[in-house]
């Protein structure tokens, strides 16, 4: 059986599963662009429509179940509708939803998330990754009185503008390098650096879960000191690694982080903060301070969502979503080694991802390498299976999660593993990532 003709299969049989589904996205189309709301929701032949979530499962229309390993992409790191997060916001609403005064919750949860990081004296809220990061940038061009941006290649900070610049289409005054190349960074901080005001950088690539080489988060710090340049690290993926994020992790402090996902306890919510010194352009009891607003910042809801979040999420909790995701990484390798295949992981605690090339990627163009084709193929045989990934390859591990269900997963990818097998020989992709 070829490529072509395994794929089919798989199609075929997704969509003898999903026929309400099929309905569903049929009629989404005629109202919503695309049939979606999110552009990574969408997989061919249509993505399934969730019915209910709890915990680790999902159930679609059509009543399959479904291992949940993508979390809202990392966002929900205590499962589908929690007790503990469900009362807290349900609670919240009671009170208020949105609220153009103050509330105790905005600071509650800034205390927290400023006791974890070290590097965060202050703190404000929006209501996105997209938007923290937007804001972050701002404030370090208002800081230093310059315009441009280092951003790396691949990297995932949102989709304004700044962030979503690629090579092909940079503006003038972002600068886009490889991740993982200090060397880079050095050429262009030496030649700009009295032009540029921040370097923003993931402590791991999110875009394919590729980790930073030893040295290279310390290695831009030094660099941002040297020639005065603000250091955004940006922690929305990445916050789960530890109580304090990636940077207590790896011992590396940046000057303004980005916060999201998992401080919002399953509602929209978005943070960034830093140094005094920085934050010190929104002090009102200075002449014209930097403005930031939106309806719904620290809204009522989203404060006691990521409290309660923060609450659960202790070192013991992170220590066991990282023994779970060694489980599963473990559990794959095992299965790949067996059928000798051109297959790689990376991963970071809790977060993996799959990589259809030999070799482990260490930036964006080394990931570009893996096998489009094949990971398409390979993501409908876990669906069929009955196991959520993202359609890039990734797994995100919840608190909710157990042994179980990790091994549940590892046979999974066994079985798809048999059916991508024999096309690797002689199969030559149609597109990469």
């Amino acid at each position: 059986m070829d490529f072509n003709e395994a794929y089919q299969k798989a199609i075929e049989t997704y969509k003898k599963r999903t026929p309400e589904s099929e309905k569903a996205y049929r009629q989404a189309c005629e109202y919503l662009a695309g049939g979606e709301c999110r552009s990574l929701a969408f997989f061919n032949p249509y993505p399934f429509t969730l019915k209910k979530a709890e915990g680790w499962k999902m159930y679609d229309l059509d009543g399959n179940t479904y291992i949940d390993f993508l979390s809202n992409y990392t966002s929900l790191i205590h499962g589908h509708a929690h007790p503990k997060h469900s009362e807290a916001i349900t609670g919240a609403a009671a009170l208020s939803t949105a609220s153009p005064a103050g509330i105790e919750e905005q600071v509650i949860l800034a205390k927290m998330i400023c006791e974890r990081v070290k590097s965060v004296d202050k703190i404000r809220f929006c209501n996105s990754g997209t938007e923290a990061t937007m804001f972050a940038i701002r404030t370090a061009k208002a800081y230093t009185g310059r315009k441009g941006v280092i951003k790396m290649l691949g990297a995932y900070h949102g989709t304004h503008d700044v962030a979503a610049y690629t090579i092909e289409d940079a503006a003038e005054g972002v600068y886009i390098i490889p991740y993982n190349d200090l060397d880079a960074a050095r050429k262009i901080l030496k030649e700009h650096s009295k032009d540029i005001a921040c370097v923003i950088a993931e402590p791991f690539l999110g875009d394919g879960i590729i980790p930073a080489k030893q040295g290279y988060l310390k290695g831009l710090r030094g660099l941002c000191d040297k020639y005065n340049v603000v250091y955004i690290m940006d922690e929305v993926q990445s916050f789960r690694l530890s109580t304090g994020g990636a940077q207590k992790k790896y011992n590396v402090h940046a000057d303004l982080t980005t916060f999201a996902k998992i401080i919002g306890g399953g509602l929209p919510v978005g943070a960034f903060g830093g140094k005094n010194e920085i934050m010190s352009v929104f002090d009102h009891s200075k002449d014209n301070p930097l403005k930031q607003s939106g309806t719904f910042n620290g809204n009522r809801a989203s404060m006691a969502g990521g409290i309660a979040s923060l609450k659960m999420l202790d070192q013991s909790k992170i220590d066991y979503i990282d023994s779970l995701g060694e489980r599963l990484e473990l559990g794959f390798e095992k299965e790949i080694k067996k059928r000798k295949l051109p297959v790689s992981i990376t991963r970071e605690g809790s977060l993996l991802n799959i990589h259809m090339s030999s070799e482990k990627p260490y930036d964006y163009e080394t990931a570009c390498k893996s096998d489009n084709d094949i990971l398409r193929l390979w993501y409908l045989e876990m669906l069929n299976r009955g196991v959520f990934p993202a359609p890039r390859g990734l797994f995100v591990i919840s608190t909710v999660m157990t042994d179980e269900v990790i091994d549940t997963a590892a046979s999974a990818f066994a079985g798809a593993l048999d059916v991508i097998a024999p096309i690797f020989q002689g199969h030559r992709p149609s597109s990469v990532l």
